[in-house]
């Protein structure tokens, strides 16, 4: 059965999770550092079992004599909202979830005491739920167990979203882009450095140079291959090496990159010459010229036309013969 709904918003926040309509979102374990040992080696706060989950209904607000259903901008369950953000999403609310839902239910959402919707309606969330957007009985389910503070973003920081959720949800599509992403980074900075070894070391050594702060002028462009292809697969550290490699690579083919490389070499360069110093307030000159926080800063300063820095680094340049044949080649 195909269920058809006005649209005018593709994306929407709910809480701290931004919902895009036609996506599948997942419920999955939330770490919890006071669960038992055997929950926290898999990073749960619930056992992954059938019936391990939560099963409630939208609060009842005694105040108010009205039901806590996020579609009206008193609800207590947007409290954390700003006023603007009120004013931007609870019309989407209305417009994208709960009418599409009263017309698949033939029922009225109103948040009166009387409601008898409301006095039996139960939402279910446990390990491996999924929910369907393109669906408006599972697109109200996944909204209410967000905003009833059942589940929060699997990134999420603020502690008023995560400290209360028991779960956290996720776009498999969305997790697996992102997962296809940094695969991609992956391939290409091993591609692009088996490239550099074979065609252009010293392209190679200037990029490494930039990135790592470490000479490679001695190692051979075979080792450099086995080096980084580890560096590149390993974890985390890894993929961050590879995206920071594939951005020098690229920042390389400008005209104004391939000259902030070449001075950062003769800056580092000048560096083991003792010629520019570190001290605490950063890097300075033989002479107590400061120059910058980092040898990248001073790389940056000497491509800007007329900076005290430029001056100062071209000066040194030319009255050092080895730095200047390396940043004239």
């Amino acid at each position: 059965m195909a269920f058809v709904k006005k649209e005018t918003k593709k994306e929407f926040k709910v809480g701290g999770v931004n919902i895009v309509l036609g996506q599948k979102y997942i419920l999955d374990h939330k770490y919890d550092a006071g669960a038992p040992n055997g929950l926290k080696k898999i990073e749960a706060t619930k056992f992954p079992f059938t019936g391990s989950g939560v099963s409630d209904c939208v609060a009842f607000d005694e105040n108010k004599n009205l039901y806590d259903t996020g579609f009206y901008k008193q609800s207590n369950c947007l409290s954390h909202y700003s006023e603007e953000e009120k004013e931007m999403w609870v019309p989407v609310y209305e417009n994208q979830i709960k009418k599409p839902f009263e017309e698949f239910r033939n029922s009225k959402l109103g948040a009166e005491s009387q409601n008898d919707f409301w006095q039996s309606w139960r939402y279910d969330a446990h390990v491996n739920k999924e929910y369907d957007t393109n669906n408006p009985n599972e697109l109200f389910e996944l909204f209410q167990v967000i905003i009833q503070g059942v589940a929060c973003d699997k990134n999420e920081k603020n502690p008023f979203y995560e400290r209360s959720a028991q779960f956290t949800v996720s776009s498999p599509n969305i997790t697996k882009n992102k997962a296809k992403e940094k695969t991609k980074a992956r391939v290409k900075a091993i591609n692009k450095l088996n490239i550099l070894a074979d065609a252009d070391k010293e392209k190679l050594d200037l990029v490494l140079l930039y990135i790592k702060g470490e000479s490679t002028d001695k190692v051979s462009a075979e080792d450099l291959q086995l080096i980084y292809f580890e560096v590149i697969n390993d974890g985390k550290a890894g993929l961050d090496f590879a995206e920071k490699f594939n951005n020098a690579i690229d920042k390389y083919e400008t005209e104004t990159g391939k000259e902030e490389m070449q001075y950062f070499h003769a800056v580092n360069e000048l560096h083991k010459l003792r010629k520019i110093k570190k001290e605490r307030r950063g890097f300075v000159s033989d002479d107590g010229v400061f120059l910058g926080n980092t040898l990248q800063d001073i790389a940056k300063f000497c491509i800007q036309p007329h900076t005290s820095q430029s001056e100062v680094i071209e000066k040194m340049i030319e009255e050092n013969p080895r730095v200047r044949r390396e940043v004239k080649k």
